[in-house]
């Protein structure tokens, strides 16, 4: 196999998932990059699919943030390449608290409230 120093769609993708997951995690690009042995500056070009990343720092990455390997490959249609819409700071912060809310009467009411307050709808629950 020939060796390309270009990245592709799915590089972009990977790279969107580990930053999802990572945030997710709640652990910083540093220090993600210190468990993986790279350097910030390489984990941001990793993150942001300007570099593509090797399988060995994958798995690292895995590690690192506790994962399965294959969560960096949702969005990832072998015949088709999807682009995962980007989340902002404050979508990351409902995402990573929302499952600690124990009630799950509490956690359909504030998914109903967000599709209200988004578009006027209310989410119909997963129990329904």
């Amino acid at each position: 196999m020939s060796s390309t120093n270009t990245t592709s769609e799915v590089d972009v993708i990977i790279g969107s998932n580990i930053r999802r997951i990572r945030e997710f995690s709640g652990v910083s690009k540093r220090g993600l990059a210190k468990a993986v042995g790279i350097s910030w500056s390489q984990m941001k070009k990793c993150e942001d699919g300007a570099r593509r990343i090797s399988a060995g720092s994958l798995f690292a990455v895995a590690r690192a943030l506790n994962c399965s390997i294959d969560e960096f490959w949702k969005g990832i249609d072998p015949g088709a390449t999807l682009i995962l819409p980007a989340q902002s700071n404050d979508a990351m912060m409902v995402a990573r608290n929302f499952d600690r809310i124990p009630s799950p009467a509490h956690r359909v009411a504030i998914a109903n409230l967000i599709a209200t307050l988004a578009d006027g709808g209310a989410l119909q629950s997963a129990a329904e």
